[in-house]
């Protein structure tokens, strides 16, 4: 019962598309790639809006990392230009190891750049603390009765839709419409 708030959630999101898009402007001056840290249900929808919609002119490309062997940590590592990407450290609980594995790892690479990364969590997780603590660029949390494989349409799925340019204020309107 307490996870059952992907039914609605279509029309819950609407009223924070603002600031998902603000947030995707800033990172889009500042970044050609976005690494998105996360396991499961935080990096499935990312990475099928990636795969199907690609970036849009203007808007950085986006690589999942969801793999802790030591090869796919190295090759994304080799992919980017730490000066000119942004971390997205997913994770419902705020604290799955492998995803804080893959955030340790990529601080000590940007030598601790607040600046360069985004947390997405639930509200009062270890990771919301952690961001605000470290300076993170921005703390976004997604609502709690979500759960994390049904999360497409939260923050989990919405915020790295924005970052690459996905027009989000139609997705959650086809959602709407399909679910009536």
């Amino acid at each position: 019962a307490d996870r059952l708030g992907w039914l609605n959630v279509h029309n819950d999101m609407p009223a924070r598309l603002q600031e998902f898009e603000a947030l995707a402007d800033q990172v889009a001056e500042i970044a050609d790639d976005v690494v998105l840290l996360g396991m499961g249900g935080s990096s499935l929808a990312p990475e099928v809006f990636a795969e199907v919609f690609g970036s849009a002119p203007g808007r950085p490309r986006l690589a999942v990392l969801d793999s802790t062997h030591p090869a796919a940590v190295l090759a994304a590592a080799a992919r980017i230009d730490l000066k000119r990407v942004v971390f997205v450290v997913s994770s419902k609980s705020g604290g799955t190891l492998e995803t804080m594995s893959f955030f340790r790892y990529f601080w000590d690479l940007t030598g601790g750049d607040g600046n360069r990364f985004i947390a997405i969590t639930d509200p009062g997780s270890s990771l919301q603390r952690l961001g605000e603590e470290r300076g993170f660029r921005a703390v976004v949390t997604a609502p709690a009765d979500v759960g994390g494989r049904y999360s497409a349409l939260s923050p989990f799925g919405l915020v790295p839709a924005a970052l690459i340019g996905v027009d989000i204020g139609s997705l959650l309107a086809g959602a709407a419409e399909f679910a009536t």
